[in-house]
């Protein structure tokens, strides 16, 4: 049932951007994406460009965002680990996604709140979501199979609109009650 709610989500929502190239990131400055959102098929390193932007946006505003953020498979954070420990001391809560394939995170970054989504639909998504006053952004994408050859690519997208990011909050609560906190609704966030 979960799954199904969260594949009419996303599917439901791809539709309603224009799609983008990967080139298009070349061309856009960094604060130009709290006025775009868009679709896309980017590789890895496209797709690390747009989360490092919500990163940097949930870095740059101290304990007013909280992170959503999957990485698919806990050890792909040991190479970001410098990263994320910096995100985890300025973000105001942090929940790491993924399949337990290390046990070194939860040694690394003891304050995150990691999420195993071993037999889940969830190991095939890529998401990083940044929620909270003045803040939503979201990124989301699903791991697509490549004609040829090991690379990875992902088929998804991003928005600044506060209320995306609310509902896939609210969608990872509903799937994991008890490590997942309810989001406090978009037009009640300016009250807490």
């Amino acid at each position: 049932m979960d799954n199904q709610v969260w594949q009419n989500f996303y599917h439901r929502t791809l539709t309603l951007y224009p799609p983008q190239a990967e080139k298009f990131l070349d061309s856009v400055q960094p604060n130009t994406f709290n006025q775009i959102s868009f679709r896309y098929t980017f590789s890895v390193e496209a797709m690390t460009k747009v989360s490092y932007i919500i990163e940097n946006a949930a870095i740059a505003n101290p304990g007013v965002a909280n992170m959503h953020v999957s990485f698919q498979y806990l050890s792909r954070v040991l190479p970001q680990q410098v990263r994320y420990d910096k995100v985890v001391r300025h973000a105001k809560g942090l929940w790491l996604y993924g399949i337990p394939d290390t046990d070194e995170v939860s040694n690394l970054l003891p304050r995150a709140t990691l999420v195993d989504t071993k037999d889940s639909f969830l190991v095939n998504y890529w998401f990083v979501v940044a929620y909270g006053p003045g803040i939503g952004m979201s990124l989301l994408a699903e791991e697509i199979p490549a004609l040829a050859g090991s690379d990875r690519y992902y088929e998804g997208f991003y928005t600044f609109e506060q209320d995306v990011a609310y509902q896939l909050i609210a969608i990872l609560h509903r799937i994991y009650p008890q490590r997942v906190p309810q989001p406090v609704p978009p037009e009640q966030l300016e009250n807490i």
